[in-house]
This record gives C-alpha cells, structure tokens and sequence, in this order.
C-alpha cells in the first residue's frame, strides 16, 4: 500500500511539473530538468570578435577613431593574434588581423557575461542544445561555447579576478572614447522561431522593440539580455545570398553615444571621412553608421528615443 501511495504522489508530481511547463510554454525534453535561473545571470554582451584587414586598419579605426584602449593581444599556438580593445571593465572588441577574401567571415562569434558558467552549460544541456565544456580561455576567465540553432558559435563568460580582463579592472579607461558602453549587436537571421528556442524559452531574453523599413514589415527583432540593458538584434528578411556589402551592414556592433552631434565632429577630427550624418532611425534614437577597414558596421547609438518608436513600444530596460 505504502509503494502505491508512493507511486500515486509521484504520479501526481509528474503532471504538476507537465503542467507548469505547459502555461509557461515551454517544453523539455524527456528526462532533462533544466537549472533554475536563479542559479545564474546573463547581465550584458562581453564581447564581439571580428576579423579585419589589418593590425594597422583595426588600430586606426578602433584606437584612434573611437578612442579605445588596446588592452592585450594573445595569440594560442599556431592560431592567429587576437587583439583586445577595451571598452570598458566588462566588455570588450576582440580584433583579428588578415581578412582578405569576400567569403571569408569578418563578425566570428559573440560573447555574453554570465555569473555562473557551470550553471548555465548544465541549464542549456538539459535543455536540448550541445555546450562545449567550461573551461579556462586564453584570457584566463570561465567560459564555454555552444551552436545556436542556426549554427553560431555563442560563448558564455564568467569573469575571474585573476585573468587578463580582472587585473585591468579601473585601468585602460581612456577618456578618448566615443563611447563606453556596447549596447547592442546583431546579424542575420534566417529563422526567427527557430532562434527564438535559444533566446526566448531556454535563456528567456524578453522582447525589447521590433520594427522595419516599412509598415507591416519587421525587418529587425530586438531582444534584451535578461539581467542587463544590452540587447541582441535579429537582423530579419536578408536576401538569401546577400552580398559582401549586405552582410557588413548586417553583422555589426553598437556603441552608445550620449551626444551623437558632438561625437560626429569628434570623428572627422580624428581623419574620419563620414558617408553620412548622424539621423534619427527607425527606433527614434539618434545613429551614426561607419565601418572597419573590411566593411563591418559600426553603429553609433543615443540612449533613448527622441521621436516616438514606429512599429511596436520600446519596452523599458535597455541602455
């Protein structure tokens, strides 16, 4: 009897638990019990990697234009240097040397801060997706890497007191910066849902704004890390081949700018030849678009909007 009454709870257990997941909207898969949120945060982008030119193309546009630190350069084995610009204590543009050939990629991978990488592998490995294993980057922090449903490769980094990044911590900030903070990044994406099973239910990104050229039409998705202000853009209804111009308007990164107006004339100061003036974009907020030495856009953002959003309320909490 007791064995029956064990048997009937555990009954009972099981349909509470299909049950929650079913008003939540989420589905696991059999057997898998996903780690609870609480055990660790996602509070903003680390950093981006892209491939360019050259170390002196990169330097002029990273260092002299933006105004950003070199922090260090590191270089594994036989693999290729990697330069870091600082941004500021949490973020960083990581730079590679050596792009040449239109089908090569210049944006590589993107990096999200989190407060627990053991946390968070084991969460998205219950969920259904394949993380590499935790361990020690060539900068000396925690982290891992894992494909999201489209192929990418998104690392996760916990940062450590006693790597490269911790013991710059307060050091590198140079008052040259155009900016010193990375607000948002974005590239293309082929399928919303299928992306939105990475974002939205396994690492619960709320939504943050939508828009297009056009009424009707959502051109980009915005959506909010879940413990931090910045936020990653769907870069929706690409051409399916699109060309090497395309992919570097694309695949780009933002840095947030206060006074956009201020910022442009600081630009042409420094030799930058602008191919345009700063507008207000879709979003309503001030930008100001120029690119690597390889074509990458750089986007220059305000904080808030001036005019009022089109397409779809600017939900609070970003940057």
């Amino acid at each position: 009897m007791q064995k029956n009454l064990v048997k009937q709870g555990m009954r009972r257990l099981t349909r509470s638990i299909a049950l929650g997941a079913f008003i939540v909207g989420i589905s696991f898969p059999a057997g898998a019990a996903p780690m609870p949120s609480d055990h660790y945060q996602i509070t903003r982008i680390a950093d981006v990697h892209l491939r360019d030119r050259s170390a002196r193309a990169t330097q002029f546009v990273f260092g002299r234009l933006l105004g950003l630190d070199k922090a260090f350069t590191l270089r594994a084995g036989e693999d290729e240097p990697v330069t870091y610009y600082k941004v500021n204590d949490y973020q960083y543009l990581e730079v590679s040397p050596g792009w040449s050939s239109s089908s090569e990629a210049r944006y590589l991978t993107l990096a999200f801060q989190t407060t627990n990488a053991r946390a968070l592998q084991a969460h998205l490995a219950a969920f259904g997706f394949r993380p590499g294993p935790v361990h020690r980057l060539a900068d000396g922090n925690l982290g891992f890497v894992v494909r999201d449903p489209e192929g990418r490769g998104i690392q996760f980094v916990q940062y450590l007191p006693d790597s490269l990044t911790g013991k710059l911590r307060g050091k590198l900030l140079s008052s040259r910066r155009i900016g010193d903070v990375l607000i948002h990044t974005g590239y293309q994406v082929r399928s919303k849902a299928a992306e939105d099973r990475f974002y939205q239910d396994a690492l619960h990104f709320p939504e943050l704004w939508y828009g297009g050229m056009h009424l009707g039409l959502v051109d980009w998705f915005d959506r909010r890390t879940p413990n931090g202000p910045d936020w990653l853009e769907y870069m929706l209804r690409a051409p399916e081949q699109p060309s090497l111009g395309q992919r570097g308007v694309l695949n780009h990164f933002s840095i947030g700018v206060l006074h956009m107006q201020a910022a442009y004339r600081t630009l042409v100061a420094r030799g930058w030849k602008p191919t345009q003036k700063p507008q207000i974009g879709r979003d309503g907020k001030w930008q100001l678009n120029l690119y690597t030495s390889a074509g990458t856009r750089i986007e220059l953002m305000g904080p808030h909007p001036v005019q009022t959003p089109c397409c779809s309320p600017m939900k609070p909490g970003s940057w």
